[in-house]
């Protein structure tokens, strides 16, 4: 694979203005946003597709049919495509080519536990995956070659589909606006905001992904924490409203208990923060593979000045409740605030910082088993 250079600053872009009139409002487009956006070549992108652990997909259009394969693929497949109307889209490149998951610190200015992944797709000229939407709020940096793009208006799961398709293609399509992106533009598109994008030339875009929780993920969950400590013993009782009503009926005083009850059990702030810290910092794929680190010589190695590093597909997050509390890959760590800040609001985790940290038990424990599973690792194997 070809070296990197990837340029971390966001051009004629104001955090402010964007923040306050776009950020989940409405699409944005801004021009040469980033220098030299030609981080990968489509053979980068057609090897990762091979590998077995990558999560890829191709979709092909022949008129009004589509063909949707799911990676891994071989490399003869790719000898065999048409020459126009396909797609290669591979998710998580960033936990692929860290590289790759530098592009990140230019969106700095979101809460890093919000971010999905960076997908890459390619697209000869006619490729598409036709008109859809996501449950995600997303930034579409264009690489190589050109791509137009049109962006329609709200859509939701009542929005109809064209039915019998291998992918989800919206029936109704509106564009309310319409932009060509060449070589280092940006297009923000907010969730669940219609968008098509066809490929104008051969072209690669680098699409950052935010994800958030639907209100189903936060029921199933709070409920799911809340089963856990729940008592048999707690039941229903009858108040002096309810028991005026007539034998059978279930007067609205009866409801209005239950109601409390539900209150009080799912409403618990201990509870919908530990699920909360560990939901945000699962992995994405639960057999997401992080190599351990099996040693019992660490702490000579963080002192000595060595050092240590994040995995590039881990995630870490923190909470200032009862304490603090470290999220890694789903799993919490009592630690101190300073330790919590190091590894999860720096792009590059300082060695020496650790090492004056670790005298705290809690920190010295959450370090080695952040160690032993992975999560943080150091640059060389210990002989």
């Amino acid at each position: 694979m070809a070296a990197l250079e990837v340029k971390m600053n966001l051009n004629n872009f104001d955090v402010k203005i964007f923040l306050n009139d776009y950020w989940q409002k409405k699409p944005m487009v801004i021009r040469n946003a980033f220098n030299d956006p030609f981080w990968l070549e489509p053979d980068d992108l057609a090897g990762l597709s091979l590998e077995e652990d990558a999560e890829s997909r191709l979709i092909v259009q022949d008129k009004n049919n589509w063909k949707l394969e799911n990676g891994p693929f071989d490399a003869e497949r790719f000898s065999s495509l048409p020459e126009f109307d396909w797609t290669l889209l591979v998710q998580g490149v960033d936990q692929w080519v860290p590289e790759i998951k530098e592009i990140l610190t230019a969106f700095d200015f979101l809460p890093s536990w919000r971010l999905d992944d960076i997908m890459v797709s390619y697209a000869p000229t006619g490729g598409t995956v036709s008109q859809h939407y996501d449950f995600y709020d997303v930034f579409l940096i264009q690489g190589e070659g050109s791509r137009k793009w049109k962006v329609g208006g709200l859509c939701g799961s009542n929005s109809e589909l064209v039915p019998n398709m291998p992918v989800r293609i919206l029936k109704e399509f509106e564009a309310k606006l319409e932009v060509t992106l060449n070589p280092g533009d940006m297009l923000y598109v907010p969730s669940t905001h219609s968008h098509l994008g066809v490929s104008v030339e051969n072209s690669l875009t680098y699409s950052v992904g935010f994800r958030s929780p639907s209100i189903r993920d936060i029921v199933d969950g709070i409920a799911t924490v809340s089963l856990e400590t729940l008592m048999e013993d707690e039941r229903y009782e009858d108040c002096v409203e309810s028991l005026k009503a007539t034998a059978g009926e279930i007067p609205k005083a009866a409801i209005a208990q239950v109601k409390d009850m539900l209150s009080n059990a799912l409403l618990n702030d201990d509870a919908i923060s530990a699920w909360f810290g560990k939901y945000v910092t699962e992995l994405k794929y639960s057999d997401q593979a992080i190599e351990a680190y099996d040693s019992d010589c660490w702490v000579d190695r963080i002192k000595g000045g060595e050092s240590i590093y994040r995995s590039s597909t881990s995630r870490f997050a923190y909470m200032k409740r009862n304490g603090c509390t470290l999220y890694v890959d789903g799993q919490s760590y009592k630690v101190t605030l300073p330790l919590a800040e190091q590894l999860s609001d720096h792009d590059n985790v300082d060695s020496e910082v650790i090492g004056c940290l670790i005298s705290d038990p809690d920190n010295h424990s959450t370090i080695e088993q952040l160690l032993a599973c992975g999560s943080l690792h150091f640059d060389e194997v210990c002989d």
